[in-house]
């Protein structure tokens, strides 16, 4: 069976559906005829392990270029679907036969409904493998039966708004993110941030927070792995002495040996599909202090730390919590044993009989 991936951000970027693309293509590739496609790395550096499947590079407008963002303030829309139609532009621009797969799988909404559109004869190869949908007739172009979704939140919306019924599926996270043996309590009070560098994300908000908190003249640092349109100016901001390291892009397994060192993941965050960062943290045996969203809740119920929005007393606090060692070990420990049941494993054997579903009879 040869599957084609379609992420046009997977090569180059880090964040929840780019780790998803990763981690599903790394176990894959052992039962089908893997094929990724994704956009030209910004700076060229490919940020994930292509060994064992075939990947394909198209150039796009990424959602951080400038002609991006000129064409996202021209036009009125989002960077993101600029970033899908640029992407598909030079797809067919491309000698890239699509025919020759036998399944193709999307992973944003944007990139379902044009692939839907734009190649009407493939509709019958093609799944969709998305965070949520919330472009309005979605539904009425791509039935809902070839719509699956990662996380828990976004099928009873689907309900809610459209009467439509989409199959559900948690996320997993990596072997690499465990640490060998339980974690024992950290020496260094090193807080940690990884995600997208953006305002829904709050990552300004937690420099200023952590600026004015005293927690870096107490001995606290804090680690913000990530890229986005908020660097430049965090980095402005953030100077030598400030207890605060911009560390940009890091691979899967860089990020890993970071948690596993830290003494706290921080995760203020306002929109989330899953809360995958969450997640990977406490698989890492590293208590997660965030807000309560739903989308978080529905899967991590009490297992995360939730301080009030934006708050800086309520987050001040929850951080003074976990100097108790006891407190910290019990934490670090419940997350630990949470995570060990939700792994990639588990999750890649379901998205390969969903593949499988959708094969064409005599593949």
């Amino acid at each position: 069976m040869k599957v084609l991936l379609i992420s046009p951000t997977v090569a180059g970027y880090i964040g929840g559906t780019e780790t998803v693309v990763s981690q599903l293509s790394q176990r894959l590739k052992d039962s089908v005829a893997l094929t990724v496609l994704s956009a030209v790395p910004p700076g060229g550096e490919v940020l994930i392990d292509t060994r064992g499947y075939e990947l394909l590079t198209l150039p796009f407008l990424g959602r951080d270029s400038r002609a991006n963002r000129l064409l996202s303030k021209l036009l009125m829309t989002s960077r993101f679907k600029i970033e899908s139609f640029s992407f598909f532009r030079s797809l067919r621009r491309s000698d890239i036969d699509l025919t020759r797969f036998d399944v193709i799988a999307t992973f944003y909404e944007a990139d379902a409904l044009l692939l839907h559109k734009q190649y009407p004869s493939l509709r019958k190869r093609c799944r969709h493998l998305l965070p949520g949908v919330s472009m309005r007739g979605f539904f009425r172009r791509v039935p809902a039966e070839d719509v699956v979704f990662f996380g828990y939140r976004a099928a009873p919306r689907a309900k809610r708004k459209w009467g439509v019924d989409v199959q559900s599926l948690p996320l997993g996270v990596d072997d690499q993110f465990f640490p060998a043996a339980p974690r024992a309590f950290p020496q260094e009070k090193r807080l940690v941030f990884v995600g997208r560098l953006d305002k829904s994300k709050h990552v300004d908000w937690l420099a200023g927070f952590f600026a004015g908190s005293g927690l870096g003249q107490q001995g606290y640092r804090l680690d913000i792995i990530g890229d986005g349109p908020l660097f430049a100016s965090l980095q402005a901001a953030c100077g030598p002495d400030s207890g605060i390291r911009l560390l940009g892009r890091q691979r899967a397994d860089q990020v890993a040996a970071i948690l596993r060192d830290a003494f706290l993941l921080l995760h203020p965050t306002d929109l989330e599909s899953f809360g995958l960062t969450i997640l990977e943290g406490m698989a890492a045996g590293l208590p997660v202090i965030t807000h309560a969203l739903d989308s978080v809740t529905i899967w991590a119920g009490k297992h995360p730390r939730y301080a009030a929005h934006l708050d800086a007393a309520s987050w001040l606090q929850e951080i003074r919590r976990f100097e108790e060692r006891d407190y910290w070990e019990q934490v670090s420990a419940d997350n630990l044993a949470f995570a060990r049941g939700l792994t990639w494993d588990r999750i890649a054997e379901q998205v390969l009989d969903i593949l499988q579903r959708k094969t064409p009879a005599g593949i």
